[in-house]
């Protein structure tokens, strides 16, 4: 995923489900001159800092 699409996934009002190693995650914030997020894993609440490519959107699934 690029960074422009992790922040408007970020900021918009709909539910998109994003993967993250195959795990559904929830975006907390985006930090631009890492290129990394902070996501929240849906299945345990896991908190990680990832790279945002490595951030899979699943277009097939929006809430």
């Amino acid at each position: 995923m690029f960074i422009r699409r992790a922040q408007e996934i970020l900021q918009s009002n709909d539910i998109v489900e994003v993967l993250y190693k195959n795990e559904p995650i929830w975006i907390e914030r985006v930090d631009n001159k890492t290129e990394t997020a902070y996501v929240r894993s849906l299945n345990n609440d896991k908190r990680m800092e990832v790279p945002i490519l490595d951030l899979i959107e699943n277009k097939n699934r929006k809430h």
